[in-house]
């Protein structure tokens, strides 16, 4: 992963989904745009309280900088599901438009230039997926909901049923998110995965500061699901970035709560 700087702007970008020469992409940081507070500075929610001038703003600014344009983004309204939306040109403006309610769901894909798949993270993994044989991409919002549900072997699943996706065909990516530093959960959430993971133990361990208390790595559960359905490993690249661990360049819903601001992740087929 490769960070950018544009003047203050600052984004993320995987080299292997540059590699595949068909996308453009990039993992925002709150840092480079024009909101003020605690959402200062490259807000890109629709519901932290944002003035709708500033977030448009920011989309146009990282927008011009990878090489998109606001009016062809799709977003979603995103509910903690494995619900995946085939985005078409005709849904593009989506979260824009007045005309067009954002659709309930966590997952985008497309095979269709002029369409820019967008999610909004603020310590949830963003996936990228990228078939360069078929010219077919993924976008997804994988919580720890997300991912005990299993979400990036949905998307595969789906982009083999739209697209003819085959898993080994697949550049693959796991954006920033919170780590397995700083995960901590209770109990029930440790026996889902457990209930849902036969691998699951290999990702989990006590929190060594708070008894009771556990650890979950999220990126680890990812990527070995998506090399057990057929991702080849030298094709799937972790950012290994920490939001929780740096509130100074990300938003982080841990950290501050409801007062901060959203992050997004962009993918687009060039």
């Amino acid at each position: 992963m490769e960070l950018i700087k544009k003047g203050e702007l600052e984004y993320y970008v995987f080299e292997g989904l540059e590699k595949t020469g068909i996308v453009g992409h990039c993992f925002t940081t709150r840092l480079g745009g024009v909101s003020e507070g605690h959402l200062a500075s490259l807000n890109l929610g629709f519901s932290r309280g944002d003035k709708k001038e500033n977030v448009d703003r920011n989309f146009d600014i990282i927008c011009s900088a990878i090489g998109t344009e606001k009016e062809n983004c799709v977003t979603l309204r995103q509910v903690h599901s494995t619900k995946i939306v085939k985005a078409g040109k005709e849904l593009r403006g989506m979260g824009f438009r007045d005309d067009m309610e954002r659709i309930e769901a966590d997952g985008l894909i497309t095979n269709e230039r002029g369409v820019t798949l967008v999610t909004f993270h603020a310590d949830c993994v963003p996936l990228y997926f990228v078939d360069a044989k078929n010219k077919a991409i993924g976008m997804a919002h994988s919580g720890w909901r997300g991912t005990a549900d299993k979400m990036a072997v949905e998307m595969l699943r789906r982009m083999n049923a739209e697209y003819g996706t085959d898993p080994k065909d697949v550049a693959a990516a796991i954006g920033p998110s919170i780590g397995p530093c700083c995960f901590q959960v209770d109990r029930p959430v440790v026996d889902i995965f457990r209930g849902n993971f036969d691998f699951a133990d290999k990702y989990i361990r006590d929190d060594e500061n708070v008894k009771g208390k556990y650890k979950i790595d999220l990126w680890g559960i990812n990527r070995e699901m998506l090399e057990r359905a057929g991702v080849k490993a030298e094709n799937i690249e972790v950012g290994g970035i920490c939001t929780m661990c740096r509130p100074d360049v990300f938003y982080s819903h841990r950290v501050m709560g409801e007062a901060r601001g959203t992050m997004g992740a962009f993918l687009f087929l060039k």
